[in-house]
């Protein structure tokens, strides 16, 4: 039974290389620590490719990270042209890549650049002058 504040008969000697293990344990759970935090908030890859179609399959857009290609197919013979918009929030800019190719044609290829890692968004609209872009997909967010 231990009184409070009663002396133990523990060697002092012990108590030092207890206490330097302790030390060591902690300065190890520091660098694991400050590992894992540096591989959890790294800056994103610089090249991530994505894709998105209209509903219903109409047409698709996809956008190249490693040179910053963004190409608009038209997948339907169905009187519209397929409109591709990206916007990049580095620059703040609005870019439209218009395919007038028809579905018997090829998929159009827009070049762009913008900073390594920057974000940009897209989205692919079937498209007529009278009307402007109808039967939008989704917005897809991806990195330069």
């Amino acid at each position: 039974m231990m009184i409070h504040g009663a002396k133990t008969n523990q060697n002092p000697a012990d108590r030092g290389a207890r206490s330097t293990r302790i030390r060591r344990s902690l300065a190890m759970l520091g660098t694991a620590g400050a590992l894992a935090a540096a591989t959890l908030f790294a800056a994103p890859a610089a090249h991530a490719d994505s894709s998105i179609s209209i509903p219903g399959g109409a047409g698709a857009a996809e956008f190249q990270s490693y040179g910053e290609l963004f190409t608009v197919h038209d997948y339907q013979s169905d009187g519209y042209a397929t409109v591709g918009y990206l916007y990049s929030y580095d620059t703040g800019s609005s870019y439209t890549c218009l395919n007038t190719n028809g579905a018997a044609g090829a998929a159009k290829t827009c070049d762009y650049e913008f900073a390594e890692n920057s974000l940009v968004s897209y989205q692919v609209c079937k498209y007529k002058a009278s009307t402007g872009p109808v039967g939008c997909s989704g917005v897809v967010y991806d990195y330069a």
